[in-house]
């Protein structure tokens, strides 16, 4: 049942025992859905076959490797101008779901990112520089198909499976790749099994921050390739930044950017899993960085790193030892905030230090200009203060005083003293209403009984 991909049968068996019976019991299962099971095809030597395409990859029954279709596209003579549709069609002419070519396929994926930051048009020629690096590049185009795995992953009844994840990242790209360690009777076989790239944001971006990407890529193929085997007994993350490795591991509150994919790979993978391994042998370090089809068939990256052939105890210290300064860089900024819960600030704390009240006014009526000053469209006050401003700073120093004064003391007298309002101040209506006294006599302010204004 998990062998197919719509109507196509992919699955392996031992022998050809087990191959005979296989074919005959699918079909007659597949008879009874009115389904006609036909073309098979198998490394057996018994038949008469050489390669075979096999939900999109070739396969060599003879090797029993499989291997990408050679694109029909990657003419790189000299009368063939390169233009930014030429890269985008070789690129999207190499189906490989796997992702073992993914090295070499960085190169004219890098140029089509340069094309599209130069605003290069699609049937524009490339600049020289761009065009000289696809040349050289499409010239080992020969090596393609050179560049090959092997179909089969296990050795027969090993049961003894680890998962090794590598990630990297660089300047232009981030990515990861899955080998399959099996040890069986003191032989260690490593595979390339699967592997993934991508090209760093045009937005620049700082590195710690593509090698957490490839971090979470990494987690993601891992989940993806246990999925599908479900057999290995332990995976292991291997990476080389100790910043990334500092944000998985320490519980911080980190920036909406770190927070989220740490998140991501805390969900996905045990923590505890994660290691640090020297960059100079991280086999992922391939591909992130550009190389041709000829480097890529003789790099170490279809084998893995030699030290992953070795016992556990030879494998790279993996102690998390100590923080890089970079690490807290992305910590999220902690905003303190006081709140006042009954400490007032009342009138005497304000103006406890002023000797004389022409003082208090003058203050206040300088911090009232200023207040004026500040407003996009106010006219600006200069030179000495005005009466205008005096007066209105007395207003002000008024209204707070009374804003002090408690409400008990105005329910108190307010059936024996008339209180109103004028301009937001307090007054009272005395009997002198009738006479032709000044308002301020007749209709005197109400100021609390204040030791500091007796002493003012």
């Amino acid at each position: 049942k998990e062998g197919f991909y719509v109507d196509n049968l992919v699955t392996s068996v031992n022998d050809s025992t087990e191959l005979e019976q296989l074919k005959s019991q699918s079909i007659e299962i597949m008879k009874e859905g009115a389904f006609e099971l036909r073309c098979w095809a198998s490394n057996d030597s018994k038949e008469d076959q050489d390669k075979q395409m096999v939900l999109g990859l070739s396969w060599d029954v003879v090797s029993d490797e499989l291997s990408c279709k050679l694109p029909a596209n990657t003419d790189c003579t000299q009368e063939k101008p390169v233009t930014k549709r030429v890269l985008l069609s070789v690129i999207n002419s190499v189906y490989d779901p796997i992702g073992f070519t993914a090295p070499a396929l960085l190169l004219p994926k890098l140029l089509m990112q340069e094309a599209w930051r130069g605003k290069i048009g699609w049937d524009e020629v490339l600049p020289v520089e761009l065009e000289h690096k696809y040349r050289l590049w499409a010239k080992t185009m020969h090596f393609f198909s050179k560049c090959s795995i092997s179909r089969r992953l296990f050795v027969e009844n090993c049961d003894d499976f680890t998962l090794h994840i590598f990630t990297d990242a660089s300047a232009y790209a981030y990515a990861t790749c899955a080998f399959l360690r099996c040890e069986f009777k003191g032989q260690v076989t490593v595979k390339l099994i699967a592997a993934k790239a991508r090209l760093a944001p045009m937005k620049k971006s700082t590195i710690p921050r593509l090698e957490l990407l490839g971090a979470a890529l990494g987690a993601r193929l891992a989940e993806t390739v246990d999925s599908i085997l479900r057999t290995a007994s332990k995976t292991y993350f291997w990476c080389d930044s100790m910043v990334v490795l500092s944000w998985i591991k320490k519980k911080e509150p980190w920036n909406t950017f770190v927070g989220n994919r740490v998140k991501e790979i805390r969900d996905l993978t045990n923590i505890d899993d994660w290691r640090h391994v020297p960059g100079e042998v991280n086999p992922a370090d391939l591909a992130t960085r550009c190389c041709d089809w000829s480097d890529l068939l003789q790099s170490k990256w279809w084998e893995g790193p030699s030290w992953l052939y070795n016992d556990e105890e030879s494998w790279p210290c993996s102690e998390v030892s100590e923080t890089p300064d970079e690490t807290f860089l992305e910590r999220r900024k902690t905003v303190v905030t006081n709140l006042a819960t009954g400490n007032e600030v009342r009138f005497e704390d304000r103006f406890l230090y002023f000797s004389s009240y022409k003082k208090i006014l003058r203050m206040t009526a300088y911090v009232l200009r200023f207040c004026n000053n500040i407003k996009r469209n106010s006219p600006k006050l200069v030179n000495s203060l005005s009466c205008e401003e005096i007066q209105k700073a007395e207003e002000t120093l008024i209204k707070i005083m009374q804003s002090e004064w408690p409400s008990e003391i105005r329910e108190k007298y307010k059936d024996t003293i008339q209180f109103f309002e004028e301009n937001g101040i307090l007054k009272v209506q005395t009997r002198l209403i009738l006479c032709q006294d000044p308002e301020d006599f007749t209709h005197p302010t109400v100021l609390p009984d204040h030791p500091l204004l007796e002493r003012l």
